[in-house]
C-alpha cells in the first residue's frame, strides 16, 4: 500500500493518478487538524470517461468520492472497511475549505 501526505489547501492537491483501465482503491484516510478552526476535506476523482455509444466526445468529470469535517484540535480516521466503496478512476486529489499547514491529510491507496 502506498501513502501520500498533503496539507489542507483550497486548490486541489494531487494524491495519486490511476493508470487507464485500472482502479485506485483508497484503503485509509487520516486527517489531523491542529489548525485554529474546523476543516472540511474532500477527496475528488478527476477523469475523462472512455468514448462510448451515445457519447463520442466525453468531457472531464470531477466526482466527489469522500468528505469529512474535523473539528480543530482533533483527528479523524477511516479504515479500509469503511472505505470499501471509495474508488478512483483518474487523478485523486484532496481539497479543503481553507489553507492550513496545521491540517494534515494522509491517504493510503493501491492501484488494481
Amino acid at each position: 500500500m502506498a501513502t501520500k501526505k498533503v496539507t489542507a489547501h483550497t486548490t486541489a492537491v494531487a494524491l495519486f493518478s490511476t493508470p487507464e483501465h485500472s482502479v485506485g482503491k483508497i484503503s485509509s484516510i487520516n486527517i489531523d487538524n491542529q489548525s485554529g478552526a474546523q476543516r472540511t476535506v474532500r477527496l475528488q476523482d478527476i477523469f475523462t470517461p472512455d468514448a462510448s455509444v451515445g457519447q463520442a466526445n466525453p468531457t472531464l468529470q470531477t466526482i466527489e468520492r469522500f468528505q469529512a469535517t474535523v473539528a480543530n484540535g482533533l483527528s479523524f480516521s477511516a479504515d479500509e472497511a469503511s472505505l470499501k466503496d471509495v474508488k478512483c478512476l483518474g487523478d485523486a486529489k484532496a481539497i479543503a475549505d481553507d489553507i492550513s499547514t496545521d491540517c494534515v491529510v494522509i491517504v493510503g491507496y493501491s492501484i488494481e
